[in-house]
């Protein structure tokens, strides 16, 4: 393992499949749209440009700065923070909870919604289901009404950005992907669900594409409510790997471990 022509060798078949092509660290990319091989190969070459640089602290947060991935980017600060490496898991831990239950509250809100549609259910009984998942409404049902009609009003306007305002997906705050979701209930109360395909352009969350196939292709409710829940929990099992496999990372680069263990760390996580 200390052979560098060996790393090399381990490295690259690390990344076979991955969708990085070389260890240049990506600047945007969606924890849990790459595949675990990608966040590794991130990782990996966060350290071996540290140790090219022969610098720390001071590129881990210049890397910080031009990483768009919300979680990847501060666990780099904590990186390069004055806490010691079991501190640093232990922020990545709590930061980790809150962005999963996060992700878990918007999976389920797409979920009612593709279920409300399934059913041909009142978008106002889906609205107060939605409602239920908070102890505190999030946003005034009138206002999610009023603006959910106002997108079905202007759907043939040319001036309306459909990619921004009939888009699903889990990187939308609460409030504009409940407006969303009723806006694809009206929609498909009014039409049906057969007219919603044409707007799949619009729509980057492919949980919830492939949840308006299953309906369009005449699937029944429990069917549906199935495979949502299976998915749902998938993707979130396989977003906390990788955010437990970041968290490893990080802490190694935190307290110098050699690139080599690094690798070995991140074999680990790999099938």
């Amino acid at each position: 393992m200390n052979n560098a022509g060996n790393i090399n060798q381990q490295v690259s078949e690390l990344l076979l499949g991955a969708s990085a092509k070389s260890l240049t660290a990506p600047k945007e990319f969606d924890l849990m749209e790459m595949p675990l091989e990608g966040v590794a190969a991130f990782w990996l070459s966060v350290k071996k440009t540290m140790d090219s640089k022969k610098k720390g602290d001071e590129f881990l947060l210049e890397e910080a700065k031009h990483t768009r991935e919300p979680h990847v980017r501060f666990l780099l600060e904590l990186a390069a923070s004055s806490f010691s490496a079991k501190r640093c898991e232990e922020l990545a831990q709590v930061r980790k909870k809150n962005i999963l239950a996060e992700l878990h509250r918007k999976y389920v809100l797409m979920a009612i919604g593709l279920l409300g549609i399934v059913s041909k259910e009142n978008p106002q009984k889906v609205m107060i289901r939605f409602l239920s998942k908070f102890h505190i409404a999030p946003i005034f049902e009138k206002q999610v009404f009023e603006v959910a009609q106002l997108m079905l009003k202007n759907l043939d306007n040319a001036e309306l950005n459909k990619s921004k305002f009939l888009n699903i997906d889990h990187k939308l705050k609460i409030e504009a992907l409940i407006i969303n979701l009723i806006f694809y209930c009206m929609l498909a109360r009014r039409n049906g669900v057969e007219y919603l395909i044409a707007f799949q352009e619009y729509i980057s969350s492919q949980y919830f594409k492939d949840g308006l196939m299953l309906i369009n292709d005449g699937f029944d409710y429990d069917f549906v409510k199935f495979r949502l829940n299976l998915v749902k929990k998938e993707i979130i099992e396989a977003t906390e790997m990788k955010m437990d496999l970041s968290m490893q990372m990080m802490s190694a680069l935190k307290s110098g471990t050699p690139f080599a263990d690094l690798y070995l760390i991140a074999k680990a996580f790999l099938p």
